[in-house]
């Protein structure tokens, strides 16, 4: 006899509360198998264990890498992912990637159907892909060699492809040779004796990209041939997985038929080979009945040794009945009880029959060292008993009589009511993944209820909607039949099984001929049989049946306590007033609903309001719960601006209400922007500056700049990147000359300080420590590039703005002007953009400091700079170098940046764009220097003889650049009353003495000094 069984009769014996007792005794045996409803449900959902198992059952179509995973059971037809235990990667590039996933940890009877992230796919006969994107029809190119005239080619030639070449054989030549096509058969015209033949052709071939194989674990399979060939060393004839179903998955890199990456991979596969004890066969099975038979003799779950002959009659019963012919949809003829699932190594076998028999609409129970179990179908009573076969009293040795008890209970409490089940199945018609399907609601029982009495039911093993239906139909027929029974039999009751059926006649209590189910059975070896008994009716079995109220107690002319409305919602805010600051510093959003008190006594003490809402479009509903007499409640964490939808309900301990209106609202977060910053300063490269007070959701400070006297922050250049978070702050680089530094708050919302803080100073010349390269484009004669330069001309030597009579200005100027500034200007000069050609920077002032000095008349300064040399032609280090068929081979210049002020010179060509914005003073570029510097290279050469005609100076340094040589000279009696030195090359000076008449004169000689770079 089962514990459960044992506990639940212990229980009601020594009960005060006997009905309920009984009640609640009679289900935890009734539902032992599947009727999972009510209080049962729950408390089997609360169990870790239970919890964790289902958590497997949600996660089958994931691939968990891992060599050290649970292994698991998978019996019936199901879509599963599995182990990923092995991963490599193989080719020159490692372009091919492999990795082998078990989907079973025992032989398996087929793999019907490959997913690649939920899609079907196609596989041939050697494992390609050929659904697309995976695979793809494909033009290829082939060739064939041979000495005869007649070439019978492997493919099927394209029309016009074919041509042959002849060539003489062991000798380097050849020429092209006529031919004829006969299908694949090619014919050579006019052969040079002795010489061979090549044939070119195409054909319409195919490109997979995926390849998927699989082994079904049998005890004896070998090794993949494909691995052990790609694999040399690595996977071995070893490596034979026996026992082991899985599938040898390799993806090969493309861009189209692998856009996201390595897909994930399923597949519907039939699981283990079952034994039937009707004929002896073990094979495929999706009969619940077999599959419970498979379990408890499986090692690691039931551990059965051995099935009793009464056992495997009780299988066979049930497995005939899973297997009836039913029409659920009257298109379809299938067996009316199917059952598949996966099942980890570890779970109990408990959970896992419970699954099994839920998927049958039946029973399971474990007493005695006997296995009982029941499909959810009508059967027909074994005995009758009467008020004859009761055991009233009995009589002790002493002669003391003792009244046994009997119970009846007629009722179910209204809290264990359901009469709408709200189902989840792995849905074979949405590709077995895991999907709420329609609830099944029974329109007369919840009118009768006064309200709906939802109850959601998942059915792991269950993958036919039909079917899951007509189980739901099962639950709420049998939960509206409540009857149950404990009672004392004599002796003749003694054969009686559990799920034996009955039927019963108490004249006393006005029972005739009612039937009932036993759902538990004890025996006392005072001999009185005590049986737990359940109503039951052929009704309840019965597919399409209605769902009739019946069973409660006359109704009175109380009100009816589960007669309840909801309240009505008066109000909802958000906002800054239901701001909540955590510990941590960090805001989040507050929600706030009213409503008007509640009236209602068996709510408004010990009841509840039960508030939900839902993120729209689509988030799940959230629950938040506060006493019956409350009156507004608030919930936390929604995102700014999110619209929500809010309902209200209302409990008592007997019933729930139905919601009330819903209300739509969008939640408005923290409104009010930062203070503006204070004492903003600099020093040196170090800004500093301070807040009026603490901001709890401040997310830092935002500086930019402007050159000159500006404040427009729209068209202003950022002086940093992201946020600054605290205060000093030294710029990596800082600006030259007169600038205008802004600075603002911001808050974690985004929002940003009203006005601005502003430095405006001269922040004079960046230093600069030897100049080795100056480009002075106003010395040069202002060259330009002609593609992007516009709005100026040539004035008095300097580019001036072209006059220009605009209202409102360019399009990154401020519509308003400063408060002194008048709105309307009499004449304006138009915006002027001067870009200067490339500027290439060689490797020896790569590394240098540049420094761009600009010196301007006008307003709204704005100097940019980019890159347009090779550092733009090659791009990152880990870009491709070719680029997509369609773009051009050479790439523009690289987008155009604000200039900093100084930075360090790459090996590359700069350009640099100054513009001078519109307005009534005149743009004028009046003087534009680029300056690279960096230590200087300087050697000194001392007593150099000097030879007639000169001499080449002898220096060791690594010299880009000679700019100067400095000679001082040392006569030595030669004449000699000078020395000069050449730079042409440039890096072969020499130095020549000449005496008062200019001309040549050797010994001298001369000490000299080199500088350059």
């Amino acid at each position: 006899m089962p514990q459960a069984i044992a506990w639940g009769i212990a229980s009601v014996v020594g009960s005060a509360t006997v009905t309920t007792g009984i009640l609640v005794a009679a289900y935890a045996v009734t539902i032992v198998g599947t009727l999972a409803l009510s209080s049962y449900q729950k408390n089997k959902a609360e169990r870790a264990a239970r919890s964790q198992f289902d958590a497997a059952q949600v996660d089958r179509l994931a691939n968990v890498p891992g060599t050290v995973v649970p292994r698991e059971l998978v019996l019936g037809r199901i879509r599963k992912g599995g182990h990923v235990f092995f991963k490599t990667s193989v080719g020159q590039f490692k372009e091919l990637f492999i990795m082998c996933v078990a989907v079973a940890e025992h032989e398996i009877d087929g793999i019907e159907q490959i997913y690649l992230n939920d899609q079907p796919v196609d596989v041939n006969e050697v494992g390609q892909v050929t659904t697309a994107p995976y695979g793809q029809a494909a033009t290829i190119s082939d060739q064939k060699i041979s000495f005869s005239t007649t070439v019978v080619l492997d493919h099927d030639p394209l029309p016009g492809s074919v041509s042959a070449t002849e060539s003489p054989f062991g000798m380097v030549g050849g020429h092209e040779v006529q031919c004829s096509v006969d299908g694949r058969v090619v014919t050579i015209i006019n052969p040079l004796p002795g010489w061979y033949f090549t044939v070119y052709y195409q054909y319409a071939g195919f490109n997979s990209f995926v390849n998927i194989r699989w082994h079904l674990g049998s005890p004896d399979q070998t090794a993949d041939g494909g691995m052990t060939a790609m694999l040399p060393g690595v996977w071995t004839w070893d490596h034979r997985a026996r026992g082991v179903a899985y599938l040898v998955c390799q993806f090969a890199y493309n861009d189209t038929a692998l856009p996201s990456g390595i897909p994930t991979v399923t597949a519907r596969i039939r699981g283990a080979r079952v034994y039937d004890p009707r004929d002896g066969a073990t094979r495929f099975s999706e009969n619940p009945a077999l599959l419970m038979r498979h379990v408890i003799t499986h090692p690691q779950f039931g551990k059965r040794t051995s099935i009793s002959a009464a056992e495997d009659a009780r299988f066979i019963a049930a497995a005939n009945a899973c297997d009836t012919g039913i029409s659920y949809t009257g298109s379809d003829w299938v067996p009316m009880f199917r059952a598949a699932s996966v099942f980890p190594f570890g779970s109990r076998a408990r959970d896992v029959l419970d699954d099994l028999a839920q998927a049958m609409g039946g029973e399971w129970a474990y007493a005695a060292g006997e296995f009982y179990v029941r499909a959810g179908v009508y059967q027909l009573p074994v005995m009758d008993l009467t008020d004859e076969d009761l055991v009233v009293e009995q009589r002790a040795v002493d002669g003391s009589v003792t009244q046994l008890p009997m119970t009846i209970s007629p009722h179910r409490p209204r809290a264990e009511k359901v009469n709408m089940v709200a189902i989840r199945i792995w849905d074979q018609a949405a590709n077995y993944v895991e999907t709420a399907i329609r609830p099944l609601r029974a329109d007369a029982l919840v009118a009768d209820d006064g309200a709906e009495l939802s109850q959601e039911v998942t059915m792991p093993a269950v993958f036919y909607a039909g079917q899951a239906w007509h189980i739901a139909g099962i639950m709420l027929r049998d939960g509206r039949d409540p009857m149950t029974a404990i009672l004392p039999f004599k002796m003749r009751a003694y054969p009686l099984e559990i799920f034996d059926g009955i039927r019963l006649t108490l004249t006393r209590y006005g029972i005739v001929n009612k039937e009932f189910r036993i759902v538990g059975r004890t025996f006392n070896p005072n001999g009185v049989v005590q049986l737990s008994l359940k109503e039951t009716t052929a009704a309840i079995f019965q597919y399409g049946a209605g769902f009739l109220p019946g069973g409660y107690a006359p109704n009175t002319g109380l009100p009816k306590p589960w007669d309840i409305r909801p309240p009505s919602i008066l109000s909802i805010s958000s906002g800054e007033d239901q701001l909540i600051v955590q510990n941590d510093g960090t805001i989040i959003n507050g929600v706030r609903v009213t409503w008007a008190p509640i009236a209602d006594q068996s709510i408004a003490i010990g009841g509840n309001v039960e508030l939900q809402y839902m993120v729209l479009p689509s988030s799940p509903w959230v629950s938040v719960l506060v006493p019956g007499d409350a009156k507004e409640v608030k919930f936390y964490g929604v995102e700014d601006l999110a619209m929500i939808m809010v309902r209200l309900r209302t409990r008592n301990s007997l019933a729930v209400s139905d919601w009330g209106a819903q209300v739509l609202h969008q939640v408005i977060g923290k409104t009010e922007p930062p203070p503006n910053i204070e004492n903003l300063s600099i020093s040196g490269s170090v800004l500093s500056w301070t807040m009026p007070r603490r901001v709890p959701d401040l997310a830092g400070f935002v500086f930019r700049f402007q050159y000159g006297n500006n404040l427009d922050w729209n068209s202003a250049a950022q002086l940093h990147n992201g946020l600054i978070t605290e205060s000093p702050y030294d710029l990596i680089t800082r600006p030259g000359g007169v600038v205008t530094i802004m600075g603002k708050a911001q808050d974690t919302s985004g929002n940003q300080s009203l006005a601005t803080a502003n430095i405006v100073m001269n922040l004079g010349d960046p230093p600069i420590a030897n100049i080795l390269e100056q480009w002075n484009f106003d010395a040069l004669g202002w060259p330009y590039d002609t593609s992007e330069s516009s709005g100026w001309t040539i004035v008095a030597g300097d580019p001036s703005a072209d006059a220009l009579d605009s209202f409102y200005g360019t399009d990154d100027q401020s519509f308003y002007g400063g408060d002194t500034q008048p709105f309307y200007d009499a004449g304006t000069y138009g915006r002027m953009i001067y870009v200067t050609p490339p500027v290439s920077i060689n490797s020896a002032l790569a590394g240098s400091i540049m420094t761009l000095d600009a010196g301007v008349q006008g307003t709204d300064l704005h100097i940019d700079y980019r890159l347009a040399g090779p550092g733009s032609f090659y791009g990152q280090d880990t870009d491709s170098f070719y680029g997509p068929d369609a773009e051009p081979f050479y790439g523009p210049p690289g987008a155009w940046m604000p200039w900093p002020g100084q930075i360090i010179a790459a090996r590359d060509a700069y350009q640099f764009r100054v513009t001078i914005g519109a307005g009534t003073d005149r743009g004028i570029l009046q003087s534009l220097v680029l300056t690279v510097d960096a230590p200087d290279i300087e050697e000194e050469v001392a007593d150099l003889v000097i030879a007639a005609g000169g001499t080449l100076i002898p220096y060791t340094k690594n010299f880009t650049s000679i700019k100067t040589i400095q000679i001082t000279l040392q006569a030595n009696g030669s004449g000699a009353v000078t020395a000069e030195s050449t730079k042409t090359p440039n890096l072969s000076p020499k130095v020549t003495a000449y005496n008062a008449a200019h001309t040549s004169v050797a010994g001298a000689s001369a000490d000299i000094t080199l500088k350059g770079y």
